[in-house]
């Protein structure tokens, strides 16, 4: 009976033994599932939170370009206006640019020029200019180069040009050596333009003609590239309507080589334009450029 007893005891021991077992893990897998889902929603919840603050960063990036771009647009819409007293507001440069170094220019007083001279050339070759005629005053225009030394700083030479060249609003470029004048107006007041062309050797300081233009320009576009000479726009013969026409000339050594040939038309034309030949050293070619 008694042992019949003490194994009924052992049974219950062992079963309570069990359920605490159970429980215990029970317990522990609910904690830990707890703990899981704390994390999951404690990284979902970062997450959302890095993507609104993303977003909000984004939305107050793009609200600062708009008004940043409104503040651009209202200082270009205030460039060169006039306050009450008259004066123009000038523009203010970035201060991103301000600390970049650059040289200080200073200008340097040279020699006064022999005459007064508007709308007259002039041309460097080495230490040399070479200053073209031009107006002295609306009646009177000048025939003649004046040249100046810039290895001692003074006005050194002076010649005359041809009887029936240009006296204003030329046509000129060089290679260095040599000097082609082409067109221009011929005579003081607003005269005529004139077709005539010629050259100069800068070394013998003798003139060369070259052919006539095939119209007469005022202050066309003139350049040398690749061994031609080439002339662009300018004023035609009333003055007042741009000429658009292109023409160019086999050169060599001040000298033409052939006629005067019709190139393609610039797009807008017009006097006291530029010409310029680009050398693009990274496509190992040259570009000719008009500007105006």
């Amino acid at each position: 009976m008694s042992k019949l007893g003490f194994g009924q005891n052992n049974k219950q021991y062992g079963l309570m033994k069990l359920v605490f077992a159970l429980s215990f893990a029970t317990l522990v897998g609910i904690a830990l599932f707890a703990r899981f889902l704390g994390t999951s929603f404690s990284s979902t919840s970062f997450t959302y939170q890095s993507i609104a603050s993303l977003n909000r960063a984004v939305e107050k990036s793009a609200d600062n370009n708009v008004a940043s771009n409104n503040h651009t647009n209202q200082d270009h819409q205030k460039e060169g206006s006039e306050d009450t007293n008259g004066n123009v507001e000038g523009r203010v440069l970035s201060a991103t640019f301000a600390d970049l170094p650059a040289p200080e220019l200073e200008w340097e007083q040279m020699p006064s020029a022999p005459v007064p001279r508007l709308d007259g050339y002039s041309v460097q070759i080495k230490n040399l200019l070479y200053v073209f005629v031009g107006y002295r005053n609306l009646d009177h225009v000048h025939s003649h180069v004046d040249v100046y030394n810039f290895s001692d700083n003074t006005w050194c030479d002076k010649f005359d040009t041809p009887s029936d060249m240009a006296n204003s609003h030329l046509g000129v470029a060089t290679d260095g050596r040599y000097v082609y004048i082409v067109s221009g107006q011929y005579g003081a007041q607003c005269r005529t333009a004139i077709p005539n062309c010629f050259s100069l050797d800068t070394e013998t300081r003798k003139w060369h003609r070259l052919p006539p233009l095939p119209a007469p320009r005022y202050a066309p576009a003139t350049q040398l590239w690749r061994g031609r000479l080439h002339v662009m726009g300018g004023s035609k013969e009333n003055r007042h309507t741009p000429g658009v026409d292109h023409w160019s000339i086999a050169v060599k050594n001040g000298k033409a080589l052939d006629e005067w040939r019709t190139e393609i038309p610039i797009p807008r034309g017009g006097p006291h334009r530029s010409a310029c030949c680009l050398h693009l050293c990274l496509k190992l070619e040259t570009r000719f450029c008009y500007e105006g």
